[in-house]
């Protein structure tokens, strides 16, 4: 029970017009339309001429029947009447299990197999896909009693001495009991604390029917794609006591809104930059799938080269964004010469012109 098998058949069309065909189901002894734990994809269509289509029958009971005998027939339009119809006898048997979990489908098998990694065929797997660290991930699925009678559950965990680390994942139901006929929810938590793939293995136990299940849990953290609209600012040379603003936009392409705050250390820079730099505002919330604007003013107190550094954290992001910003500050400077060759006259000091000998009214 609960279970799906399939099975897979072809028909070839080798006429010239194109098939038309549909799928019945019946009773093998009544006649009767009947479906029942068998469906076909897809029950209906039509076949190109000289071409091919493959059928899936899918076998899935859901209860334990005697009898589960079935006649698949293809109803195809204008076939000619002294041909054979096209029919499939159906059986299948089903057992009812102690346990069913409810689990959502995994791909993880699928994955490890591209990279040449086995995993045991008996694990069942519950996946977790975490948007950034230091989050509490929550994964509910339900188990199922379709036995007679209720038994009491518990689960846990198989700690591997060789990995010495902080558990990230948590049974929140440890324990419990799941009546006959009744479903019972379980309740897992993944709280990763690194960027990256983890997993660890639990067994599911039912004492009093000496049954266990062992279970394969995966936790893999996906950085959260909010970024800088750009990654390098350059205000260039600029008078000191003078300022100049640019714009920068913080983007959020995930569907969640994630608060920011720049580092007050990385915008002030070198202890020789004093105030120079202003970022507005310094904290905040990107809004999901939107943007937010962050305005920069550099106003060099200084006559040096600035370069900073700004470091932007974002909530649940591993890393945090980095913001590199070029400036320069600088004074006007004047000195007066005179003579020839020419000599620097200072302020505070008294300085002869000598003219030489000429006549008058000669210029």
């Amino acid at each position: 029970m609960y279970a799906t098998r399939n099975f897979k058949f072809t028909i070839k069309n080798t006429c010239m017009i194109g098939l038309e065909y549909n799928f019945k189901t019946a009773n093998s002894l009544t006649g009767i339309l009947d479906a029942a734990p068998y469906t076909i994809i897809p029950k209906q269509g039509t076949i190109s001429p000289g071409c091919d289509e493959n059928f899936i029958v899918k076998y899935s009971p859901v209860e334990v029947e005697s009898d589960f005998s079935r006649i698949l027939s293809a109803n195809i339009r204008n076939l000619n009447p002294q041909s054979e119809p096209l029919i499939i006898e159906l059986n299948g048997t089903a057992e009812r299990p102690v346990i069913h979990f409810e689990l959502p489908l995994s791909t993880y098998r699928e994955r490890k197999s591209k990279d040449l990694a086995h995993v045991d065929e008996k694990l069942k797997i519950i996946e977790f896909e975490s948007l950034g660290t230091n989050i509490r991930n929550t994964n509910r699925f339900m188990a199922v009693n379709p036995t007679s009678q209720g038994y009491e559950f518990e689960w846990e965990e198989i700690i591997d001495e060789s990995k010495k680390k902080k558990p990230l994942f948590k049974c929140a139901t440890p324990k419990g009991l799941i009546l006959s006929g009744k479903k019972t929810e379980m309740i897992f938590e993944y709280v990763p604390d690194t960027v990256g793939e983890h997993d660890s293995r639990w067994v599911f136990k039912i004492p009093s029917e000496n049954i266990t299940q062992e279970f394969l849990i995966v936790g893999r953290v996906i950085e959260p794609n909010v970024l800088f609209e750009f990654g390098k600012l350059k205000f260039g040379p600029l008078l000191l006591g003078g300022k100049q603003k640019e714009t920068m936009r913080i983007i959020n392409q995930e569907h969640i809104p994630f608060s920011y705050n720049f580092s007050s250390a990385s915008v002030k820079g070198s202890p020789d930059f004093g105030d120079s730099l202003k970022v507005s505002p310094m904290s905040g919330t990107i809004p999901a799938f939107g943007d937010l604007e962050v305005e920069i003013v550099f106003n060099p107190k200084y006559e040096l080269t600035y370069n900073y550094n700004l470091i932007c954290n974002v909530k649940r992001k591993a890393r945090p964004l980095v913001l590199n910003v070029k400036g320069e500050g600088y004074q006007i400077h004047h000195s007066v010469m005179a003579d020839m060759p020419p000599s620097k006259v200072n302020s505070t000091d008294a300085f002869n012109l000598n003219f030489g000998e000429f006549f008058i009214n000669e210029a």
